[in-house]
């Protein structure tokens, strides 16, 4: 296995090299590939069951969700997880949440949703956090999923995303009319009917 890896890397760099990159740069390029290659993937529906209410595998390495049970997050640790993204304001439970994240070793990152959309300095955030691989795999929730889906909505709006299909992903995460009437003015289109 490790003799193939090796061969793969060189043949990599070498690929490389020809297209013009210096050999730093090749192989900068190679590690972060393998990096990225070797990053576990979230769990599946099916494995989570009951810890996350409405659970769902966005990519793969991001998952997405409303509450999470109490005492399930030692087990979403043990299942791979990484880092918790936590759209809920204070007054909704996020100081126990952040406390029993950091002791089961997992990065506990609040970004708090606490009324209709997130800001733009908000988005800004939740974008630095989901593309930073060593954040991964990611379980990005609030109380229902909404806010989840509308952050999602709005990120891949931002990110280039035609709008129909933004929101469409919103949608699937959780993103519910109300909200989604907001994500639309917000993005500067009419409300869908």
């Amino acid at each position: 296995m490790f003799v193939m890896s090796a061969l793969v890397r060189s043949y990599a760099i070498a690929l490389a090299l020809l297209a013009g990159a210096d050999l730093g740069m090749a192989v900068s390029l190679t590690s972060a590939r393998a990096l990225t290659a070797a990053v576990r993937e979230v769990p599946s529906q099916h494995e989570i069951g009951g810890l996350v209410a409405n659970y769902r595998r966005l990519r793969p390495q991001i998952a997405t969700g409303g509450l999470i049970q109490p005492g399930a997050v030692p087990r979403l640790k043990e299942l791979g997880f990484a880092t918790i993204v936590d759209l809920r304001g204070p007054l909704e439970g996020t100081a126990a949440e952040k406390q029993a994240a950091q002791a089961a070793g997992l990065r506990y990152i609040n970004i708090p949703v606490t009324e209709g959309l997130p800001s733009e300095a908000q988005l800004v955030e939740f974008a630095r956090v989901i593309e930073d691989p060593k954040n991964f795999p990611v379980l990005v929730h609030c109380a229902s999923a909404n806010r989840a889906g509308a952050m999602w909505a709005l990120y891949r709006a931002h990110s280039g995303t035609p709008l129909e299909m933004a929101v469409a992903e919103g949608r699937a995460v959780g993103l519910r009319a109300e909200r989604e009437a907001d994500v639309r003015k917000r993005l500067g289109q009419p409300a869908a009917h």
